[in-house]
């Protein structure tokens, strides 16, 4: 079994973080194939039982791991910026990424939980519920994959991209005005719709080649993504390719961005 070199403190938070999202995965795929109600935020965005149950799940598991640790979820209550900013830590959880997904019934969902540390994630955990797969990365400890609540694990590393159809990933949404003229520009490419991060999962472990986000997404949505990305030797990062920060204004939509896997091609350069 490949073995994290995180320190010991940071392993125990992985591994709450890791059982937590499981636990919660577990309750999602019950109330999933049971049936669920459908209601809509503000934004028009949806919202299921199974968020709310996932949250509650999850929001009570962490605290109960670090009570000094506060829980930024996307289904909290608002935390106004005054109160995060003198946050040294905090964890980052979307108890649900992919509820469109959830609901149409495309299994393309996924749990995500977090930890942030001075801006930058430096612990990470997506579960794919369906697929009964785990995928999780540590600060400096690498990332890797493995089946839900099993020992075994296995070593995740981006692909080396140089030359030829980029694999890229988008999401199941019709493509917008900006992600049309960025495919137009980038010549030959594969492409493959795949719902919430499980589209930077496949990116960590070898399948694909990039994501180039041009629409509204959380800090929630990336986080676990970007460390699960760098430990495997990818990248998340903003449009001028600088790698995206969390809790560092009032809002926490992020900026158009690009997940892809390795240093060597400036995906910029093919934007207007």
């Amino acid at each position: 079994m490949a073995e994290s070199k995180a320190p010991a403190d940071l392993r125990r938070l992985l591994d709450g973080a890791r059982e937590l999202a499981e636990d919660a995965g577990d309750r999602i795929l019950d109330i999933y194939r049971k049936g669920f109600t459908v209601e809509h935020k503000a934004d028009s965005t949806p919202v299921t039982d199974a968020d709310m149950a996932a949250h509650d799940l999850i929001a009570a598991g962490l605290h109960r791991l670090d009570p000094d640790i506060p829980v930024l979820s996307e289904e909290s209550d608002p935390i106004p910026f005054a109160t995060r900013r003198r946050w040294r830590r905090h964890w980052l959880v979307d108890p649900l990424d992919g509820t469109r997904q959830f609901v149409r019934h495309n299994d393309d969902f996924a749990v995500n939980i977090a930890l942030v540390e001075g801006h930058i994630p430096v612990l990470g955990v997506i579960h794919a519920p369906v697929a009964g797969t785990t995928f999780w990365a540590t600060k400096g400890g690498g990332a890797y994959r493995g089946g839900a609540r099993t020992q075994s694990a296995q070593r995740l590393r981006v692909r080396v991209y140089r030359s030829g159809p980029v694999r890229v990933l988008v999401s199941r949404a019709p493509p917008g005005i900006l992600l049309q003229r960025f495919l137009d520009r980038l010549g030959e490419f594969e492409l493959r719709r795949v719902g919430s991060s499980l589209k930077s999962c496949l990116i960590a472990e070898g399948s694909a080649d990039l994501y180039p986000r041009f629409g509204p997404t959380g800090e929630w949505d990336t986080a676990a993504a970007q460390i699960l990305l760098e430990e495997a030797g990818g990248h998340l990062t903003d449009t001028r390719l600088s790698p995206l920060r969390y809790n560092t204004r009032d809002s926490l939509i992020n900026p158009h961005f690009f997940a892809y896997c390795d240093a060597e091609a400036d995906w910029s350069r093919f934007l207007d």
